[in-house]
């Protein structure tokens, strides 16, 4: 069962409003079961996209996975999202609204989670 503290949501998607029109992404750092911070990587956004090189992805066992924002879509996953998905235990992605509620936990199979707020 995964977890986030409610502070935490809500200043990713604070951050990620203050994104728009652009996508916003990070990664999610913590231990085996609870997402405690974010860390933001050198990346490339436009309207409808987000895209970092492995190449600056740290080999740290603390990343638990990624999340980004829709700012004009669903936060629903693109067969993109998808792929990147495989390479963490959990990704989020919050919709244009940027509320904490509206924001949708995905496993690395690209299949719908529960994340809990603590």
């Amino acid at each position: 069962m995964w977890k986030i503290k409610k502070q935490l949501l809500e200043e990713i998607c604070n951050a990620a409003k203050n994104y728009y029109p652009n996508e916003f992404m990070c990664f999610l750092f913590g231990n085996k079961e609870t997402i405690e911070e974010i860390v933001l990587l050198p990346n490339t956004s436009g309207k409808d996209f987000a895209q970092i090189s492995p190449t600056v992805i740290p080999i740290d066992e603390q990343i638990l996975g990624s999340l980004h924002s829709h700012p004009n879509g669903s936060a629903r996953p693109s067969e993109a999202d998808k792929q990147f998905f495989r390479r963490h235990k959990i990704n989020a992605i919050i919709d244009g609204s940027y509320l904490p509620e509206r924001v949708n936990f995905f496993n690395s199979k690209g299949e719908q989670i529960i994340c809990h707020l603590e």
